[in-house]
């Protein structure tokens, strides 16, 4: 199983993409808004089923930001007004993160990366007979 952990401030930032309850990753990010405001909001990011999604509060109703890791990509990015930026683009729309640290940020585009990976593997459509 492919599983890394990265301490931070003592507390471990770690990622398992065959954790049995299914979230491979979670945690606090700053999302972008896509209106023309453009505002931060923090909110509570888990990447679970192949998807990322967040919730506002804890015990809140989840919102779907992917739904198909599989077809996206995910890039850091150093040239907005804010560090430790990374992108997930999807065909249908892209999604602007912020963590609060580099190691972070590393985390979180390994994490989505491993969760590609990982969705490849279990799908049965992916399988081909050589």
């Amino acid at each position: 199983s492919f599983f890394q952990d990265f301490s931070y401030d003592d507390s471990k930032v770690e990622f398992n993409v065959d954790a049995p309850n299914g979230v491979v990753m979670e945690g606090y990010l700053f999302k972008r808004a896509s209106n023309a405001f453009k505002t931060w909001n923090r909110r509570w990011f888990s990447i679970q089923n192949s998807q990322l999604v967040y919730q506002k509060k804890l015990k809140d109703v989840l919102t779907v930001v992917v739904e198909d890791l599989r077809l996206c990509t995910v890039k850091p990015c150093e040239d907005i007004e804010r560090r430790f930026c990374f992108e997930v683009v999807s065909p249908t729309k892209s999604c602007m993160l912020q963590a609060d640290s580099e190691k972070l940020r590393q985390a979180w585009i390994q994490a989505v990366q491993a969760s590609i990976a990982s969705a490849y593997r279990e799908s049965p459509d992916s399988y081909y007979i050589e």
